[in-house]
Parts: C-alpha cells; structure tokens; sequence
C-alpha cells in the first residue's frame, strides 16, 4: 500500500507537466494547483481536484475539462474521471470497470498520456 503523500507527490508531478504544458503552448503560466480542500479518500486510493489557483476568486482563467484524478492506494494508477457526471458517478464506473476511464502514464520522456483507450 502506498500513502497520501506518495499519491499526492505523483499528482504534484502530474500537476507540474501540466503547467509545463501552457508555457510552452502559449506562454501563458496559469498555476495550477492541487485543491487539497477537496482531496477525498477512499478505500480503493484518493481523488485529487486540480484547477487554476485562484479559480474561487477568478473564473477567467479557468481550465475546462480536467477532471479529478483517482490515484489507487495499492498501485499508485491514475485515473482521470470526466467532467460531463458527477463525481460519484465515475467513482461507480471506477468500481465497476476501471477501464471506463482514461488511465494516465509518464511516459520515459516525462510525458504523461492516457494509455487504455483506443
């Protein structure tokens, strides 16, 4: 079994090849940030909300489509879920068939890419 920490240490790397992603897009250096206020643990793992900072405050900024991420407790997998449900409609899809969702890889150039979906 793996910790929180350990879980959060992997999106904090995840978060960081995000904000790596829009500077070098569009020069544009958005801070995105784990909402740790909204971090959920499960049995299976923990669920990670990722936004621009200040989001709370400032909806210009906002990032569309980045779902939470599932990160397991006994493998450190991660999974994104979407943003078209609710939440605890993934968690249902996660524990029925984890391969409904788009697991997430780094690959060994540091890019992370979803790897299970055709």
């Amino acid at each position: 079994m793996f910790t929180k920490e350990q879980a959060k240490a992997k999106m904090q790397d995840f978060i960081d090849f995000q904000n790596n992603l829009f500077i070098w897009n569009d020069g544009y250096n958005p801070e995105i940030v784990i909402y740790e206020d909204l971090t959920q643990e499960k049995d299976f793992g923990w669920i990670f909300y990722w936004q621009v900072k200040n989001v709370k405050e400032d909806y210009s900024n906002v990032i569309v489509g980045n779902g939470p991420i599932i990160i397991e407790k006994k493998t450190l997998d991660m999974y994104e879920m979407g943003t078209g449900l609710d939440p605890e409609e993934y968690i249902k899809m996660y524990l029925k068939d984890k391969n409904q969702l788009a697991k997430l890889e780094k690959d060994d150039d540091g890019v992370w890419d979803i790897v299970n979906l055709d």
